[in-house]
């Protein structure tokens, strides 16, 4: 079955790239006999395949992406799982193979890119019945997840990518250099950018429960050039390893920023 996307590979197939000298042991029912008559010199036809392509999403699960501020339309993990199916539904009508792994200390979805009847309903069950809880555990489960990718393709990574700088470069790396074509999308409440609580707020990580006193007002500054600086780290990272870096806050309207990205990568969807 003819795909939607470019081969890597070069042979017979339904879209003319260029001609290449004759070498011994071309076939030569794509030597072009009009160029040879003009010529007299032999060349080959090169086409461009068109194949299906693998689309794996990975989704972040931990307790972290169940924060809601009172500015967003859902939580985090919420809006995560809008993004994860509208990618594999986007990927699974243009006939590509859908993969989906979803993760926090535990493994909780592992399904390879494949294809099949009720696959992508399957994994909207999966959505629906996960419920975001424990610890990040980014060092152990996301090279899991590479190590088991069977074919390279398009891997998107969903999380709000706390404390994963370490631990995200050299997985990005390890996918480019297997050929994968790789996304991130960073998932933060409004909350995260501008800390905007007033009066003394006792903060508490949900994944670990260690808590911090403080006055919002009077840390709002330092707090928003740190966060900012965060971002940034890991926009660099990601332009280092050739990743493209999407930011989502889940305040956004998903159709306008999935609209809006998807027509810049116009050459993968």
């Amino acid at each position: 079955m003819a795909g939607m996307h470019r081969s890597v590979y070069r042979g017979s197939g339904s879209e003319f790239v260029q001609y290449r000298d004759y070498t011994p042991g071309d076939d030569l029912k794509y030597a072009d006999w009009k160029v040879f008559a003009r010529r007299d010199r032999f060349y080959t036809k090169m086409f461009e395949e068109e194949t299906n392509m693998n689309c794996t999403v990975v989704l972040d699960a931990s307790a972290s992406m169940a924060y809601r501020g009172e500015r967003a339309e859902c939580s985090k993990f919420r809006y995560g799982s809008m993004v994860t199916a509208c990618l594999l539904y986007l990927a699974s009508r243009q006939g590509d193979n859908i993969g989906f792994h979803c993760y926090s200390d535990e493994q909780h979805v592992a399904l390879p890119a494949g294809r099949g009847r009720g696959r992508l309903n399957r994994i909207f069950a999966d959505l629906t019945r996960i419920q975001p809880r424990g610890v990040s555990r980014h060092a152990e489960f996301l090279p899991y997840v590479v190590e088991r990718l069977r074919q390279r393709g398009l891997v998107v990574l969903i999380s709000d990518f706390l404390e994963t700088e370490e631990t995200l470069q050299p997985l990005l790396r390890g996918l480019r250099h297997a050929g994968n074509d790789c996304i991130v999308i960073q998932v933060l409440d409004p909350d995260e950018f501008d800390l905007p609580f007033t009066g003394a707020t006792r903060l508490v990580d949900s994944e670990n429960g260690q808590q911090i006193l403080t006055a919002p007002a009077a840390v709002r500054a330092d707090y928003v050039a740190a966060m900012q600086a965060f971002i940034e780290r890991l926009r660099g990272l990601c332009h280092d390893t050739e990743t493209d870096h999407l930011l989502c806050p889940t305040s956004g309207d998903i159709g306008v920023v999935l609209s809006a990205y998807l027509h810049r990568r116009g050459t993968v969807y």
